[in-house]
């Protein structure tokens, strides 16, 4: 009977070795699971803040893009402006350009018709037709001024063909 229990006993001592060795390797396996966690815990918070930071730089990149898409959208409109502005002024300066070369056709016209009546050609009426003819041409130039129609060769006398 004693060898009964003392076989017992070294089965409990046994039991007792085996239960506290898988504790220790329990205790070891939590151990590194903790460790483990711990720096998941701490690549977790890293890539939260790292998060953050990209979430935050994307939220100004947005506004700046917001603020430069609308100076665009004002610059292109000031742009279309001007040149609007430009081609109207270009096509009001070639209309302007093209009635003063014709006015200055037909001055010319009457002055070497003038020239030839002092010569004794008798081209009065000639010469009025053309007096008249520059007149129109210098209106179209000259559409909001009318000083300096009378006479039209700068002496500001209405000259009178059938005087000379």
């Amino acid at each position: 009977m004693a060898y009964g229990w003392k076989r017992k006993i070294n089965l409990l001592a046994l039991e007792k070795e085996t239960a506290k060795a898988k504790l220790v390797s329990v205790e070891v396996q939590l151990w590194v699971a903790k460790e483990k966690a711990d720096k998941w815990s701490q690549l977790n918070d890293d890539l939260r803040g790292q998060l953050s930071s990209v979430v935050t730089e994307r939220d100004a990149l947005g506004r700046e893009y917001e603020a430069v898409k609308s100076k665009l959208a004002t610059t292109s409109a000031n742009a279309d402006e001007v040149v609007a502005q430009y081609k109207a002024d270009v096509e009001a300066t070639e209309v302007r350009l093209k009635a003063m070369t014709e006015y200055m056709k037909r001055l010319s016209r009457r002055e070497k018709l003038k020239e030839i009546h002092t010569q004794g050609f008798d081209l009065s009426a000639e010469i009025e037709e053309a007096r008249k003819s520059e007149v129109e041409a210098k209106k179209l130039y000259e559409p909001d001024g009318s000083e300096g129609l009378e006479g039209s060769d700068g002496s500001g006398e209405e000259s009178n063909p059938g005087e000379d």
